[in-house]
């Protein structure tokens, strides 16, 4: 008589069943959600770094917008000119990513506003990244004369976070399958490689280190992830600088004049500010020299725009020339100039320097269509701290200064 087969040990059942397979099972109730979970977490860490480092990028480069639109838009709320000041944002119309331009007076009425004729591709991210427009307050000689807003739209950030999210949703599939085939050695085969990728995330997230990347792992499917997120940092990074080039190239606008690529009035009050505190630690002193071109009117009126353009283009090319090497120079007006001379030598005068100025500027100038144009100038010289100790000061002192120079020439 034949008994019952005896009971099977629970090992016997196991490799019966197939150990691989009972493994992967019991793995993917316990492991696969928690790992799916902390790389889905490192994933949406990178993209939200990413999306907020393009969020402050680009409220600099509204920011930055702003303030060069209110360098434009300054001579119109000045004299209350709605064509000029239509013409003062003219250069931001044709930016892109800019919804709508507004400059109001100093009451804030509305001197002129602008609205891009482009639909915008995504009023959800537009709303998200530009919720409020950025403004600059504009003022001269020390009050507010307006303002100038800026609202930006989606078009030059829609494909960034598109190309983004299917790069995190890529990463993602690829985590899970990666996850199946690694759960026997969850903590020596995963559990290390999520620490890795984590800590490039952790070190993106708090430090914007878009540089880090993942290490090799060993792993081919995490290698696969490693490679995607590698992908996913050097887009970002690419982004970040071309938001940083376009950001530098605003910041040198808003500080230089577009016409001459001098150094602007607001660029000139820092250089100042600057030099006077330089000189007020050490001792020193420098001069400072007002330029104005005489009967710069006369070309404008006679020859056009086109000759008045040309004349001011030559005219700072010529007073760069008589510069030495630590002196600075802007256009500060319409044919007005500034030059800080500094360390002055004990054989140098600021005087000598001004009529170096006079005599490079008198050559004619070639003028567009044929023909020449001379033009002179009067130069007004101020010295720190003998004439004035303070930005205000100097530059009464050196506006006095080329009045007088001017009235000395013309008498003769």
């Amino acid at each position: 008589m034949i008994g019952p087969a005896p009971e099977k040990r629970p090992e016997q059942r196991a490799e019966r069943m197939g150990a691989r397979t009972t493994l992967q099972k019991l793995l993917s109730r316990f492991h696969f959600g928690i790992t799916l979970f902390a790389v889905a977490l490192s994933g949406m860490t990178i993209l939200l770094a990413g999306i907020t480092a393009l969020r402050d990028y680009a409220d600099r480069n509204m920011e930055l917008a702003a303030q060069l639109g209110a360098y434009g838009a300054e001579p119109a709320l000045v004299f209350n000119d709605p064509q000029a000041a239509r013409e003062g944002i003219e250069a931001l119309t044709r930016s892109p990513g800019i919804a709508r331009l507004r400059v109001l007076d100093d009451r804030g009425r509305p001197l002129t506003e602008w609205t891009s004729p482009t639909p915008d591709p995504a009023p959800l991210l537009t709303r998200f990244f530009f919720s409020e427009p950025a403004a600059v307050t504009v003022r001269r000689n020390g009050s507010a004369i307006g303002t100038v807003q800026v609202w930006g739209d989606s078009s030059t950030l829609i494909d960034y976070v598109r190309i983004g999210l299917l790069a995190g949703l890529a990463c993602l599939l690829i985590t899970a399958l990666g996850t199946i085939f690694l759960a026997r050695r969850f903590e020596y085969e995963l559990v290390k490689p999520l620490n890795e990728i984590a800590t490039v995330a952790h070190n993106v997230r708090l430090h914007r280190r878009f540089d880090k990347r993942v290490k090799a792992l060993g792993i081919a499917e995490l290698d696969r992830l490693g490679g995607d997120i590698n992908a996913l940092l050097d887009e970002l990074q690419g982004w970040q600088g071309t938001m940083e080039s376009e950001r530098a190239l605003l910041a040198h606008r808003a500080s230089h004049d577009m016409l001459t690529a001098m150094p602007n009035r607001a660029a000139f009050d820092e250089q100042l500010a600057l030099r006077i505190e330089a000189a007020k630690t050490r001792g020193g002193r420098f001069a400072l020299l007002f330029i104005d071109a005489n009967n710069f009117k006369a070309a404008n009126d006679s020859f056009g725009h086109a000759t008045g353009d040309a004349v001011l283009v030559a005219l700072s090319a010529r007073i760069n020339d008589t510069l030495r090497k630590g002196d600075f120079a802007a256009r500060i007006g319409g044919d007005e100039f500034i030059v800080i001379a500094d360390m002055l030598a004990s054989d140098t005068s600021p005087d000598a320097l001004a009529e170096r100025i006079r005599a490079t500027v008198a050559d004619p100038i070639d003028i567009p269509g044929g023909g020449t144009y001379v033009v002179s100038v009067s130069v007004g010289v101020a010295v720190y701290p003998a004439d004035g100790a303070d930005p205000t000061a100097l530059l009464t002192a050196a506006d006095a200064g080329m009045y007088a120079d001017k009235l000395t020439h013309r008498s003769k």
